[in-house]
């Protein structure tokens, strides 16, 4: 009897685990801002995402073609830092240069076993050595604007952090 009433356990298992859908997401990376972690000058950034495909990530020995040293591409997570000037509003943060000030990451090779290859999760980065400009007068109150690219140079929608005042 025992034997009987797993075995109806296991098939009712299985028919309820077969009905259930998988994650369906676009094949384009999505991200949302998640928060924003002031840990002294520098400052962790989390944003979560989703990729219907899976190709979230590059590998260290990506560096040739698309992904070369010199490509757009050789970064997979853009953060661009602005900063609210008192009279034009927001603004493009610059360096010393006159260059506009980019944090750019290379998010780990990511891509998940199995048929399904949908994705979601969290990337959380550290903004350092600096979250903020500390040569600028107008940087006590600043905010990012985040994108991710995956393999297939698709890149996501651009999200907004929350207005950071310092």
């Amino acid at each position: 009897m025992m034997t009987k009433v797993s075995f109806i356990v296991i098939i009712s298992a299985l028919v309820l685990s077969s009905c259930l859908k998988p994650e369906v997401y676009p094949l384009e990376p999505i991200v949302s801002y998640e928060r924003f972690n002031v840990m002294s000058d520098s400052a962790s950034l989390v944003v979560s995402f989703t990729d219907g495909d899976g190709d979230i990530g590059l590998r260290q020995s990506d560096t040739t073609g698309d992904f070369s040293a010199t490509s757009y591409f050789h970064h997979n997570l853009f953060v661009e830092y602005y900063e609210k000037d008192d009279a034009l509003g927001w603004i493009r943060g610059k360096t010393m240069a006159g260059d506009d000030i980019n944090f750019l990451y290379r998010i780990p090779y990511l891509t998940p076993n199995g048929n399904n290859k949908a994705l979601k999760g969290e990337i959380e980065v550290t903004i350092e050595p600096t979250y903020y400009n500390p040569f600028s007068s107008q940087s006590d109150t600043i905010m990012f604007k985040i994108s991710l690219a995956d393999r297939n140079l698709n890149v996501s929608n651009v999200v907004e952090s929350e207005v950071i005042t310092r």
